[in-house]
């Protein structure tokens, strides 16, 4: 499954990019194409392949995450 993370700022984004590929997952930055209002730029995550140790890496490595969606 693919898993789209929105985070608040591209500091975030590298963040939880290079926290990722400390344990091997690869992951792309992106700005965010459609945000909502109020959401200012902001930008996610995607990841292919992903599991759910990913998000849990992730959130105990404080990445603040807006949301998570699979798709």
């Amino acid at each position: 499954m693919k898993l789209i993370i929105k985070l608040n700022s591209v500091t975030y984004a590298m963040k939880a990019s290079s926290l990722l590929k400390n344990i091997n997952i690869k992951s792309e930055i992106l700005k965010n194409p459609r945000p909502k209002k109020g959401e200012g730029c902001g930008y996610i995550l995607k990841i292919n392949n992903a599991s759910n140790e990913a998000l849990n890496y992730l959130k105990e490595n404080g990445v603040e995450i807006k949301e998570a969606v699979w798709e």
